[in-house]
């Protein structure tokens, strides 16, 4: 049986931002208004969203035992972990808010002087779920 632990991540998917802009406090973000904002915040839209493999996962094997307990394992451990999804802008991770929209998602870029239209952002997507449209690019 061959072992893949110590395996890397051989690549990362990167993105530009479609619309930055300011909402109020009180503003609902997302689907069925997932996140509402609790101060006036600035917001990134980036064209990335679950249709391009954004927050999808490969399943656990549930029909192993051992599996299963190491999955509870792993379960616990995210509970006491800062879960929420990140993406990179400028070398410095930003919070993605509310729930990811098939073709979209939206980013909190308060605290960002720097982040403009020309931003790269910068996603980790598991390789297997990218859509087989986008280019790839090898160095």
């Amino acid at each position: 049986m061959l072992k893949v632990d110590g395996l890397q991540k051989v690549g990362q998917v990167k993105a530009s931002i479609q619309e930055i802009k300011t909402v109020p406090k009180g503003y609902n973000i997302s689907y069925g208004n997932m996140f509402r904002t609790k101060r006036e915040t600035k917001i990134a839209v980036i064209p990335v969203g679950s249709s391009d493999g954004l927050n999808m996962r490969k399943d656990r094997d549930i029909f192993s035992f051992v599996e299963n307990v190491k999955s509870v394992g792993i379960e616990i451990k995210k509970f006491f972990k800062d879960n929420r999804l990140k993406v990179s802008i400028n070398g410095r991770k930003y919070n993605i808010i509310g729930r990811i929209g098939m073709y979209h998602a939206v980013v909190d870029i308060t605290e960002a002087p720097d982040v403009t239209l020309a931003s790269e952002v910068f996603l980790d997507i598991q390789p297997m779920y990218v859509d087989s449209m986008l280019r790839r690019e090898y160095f």
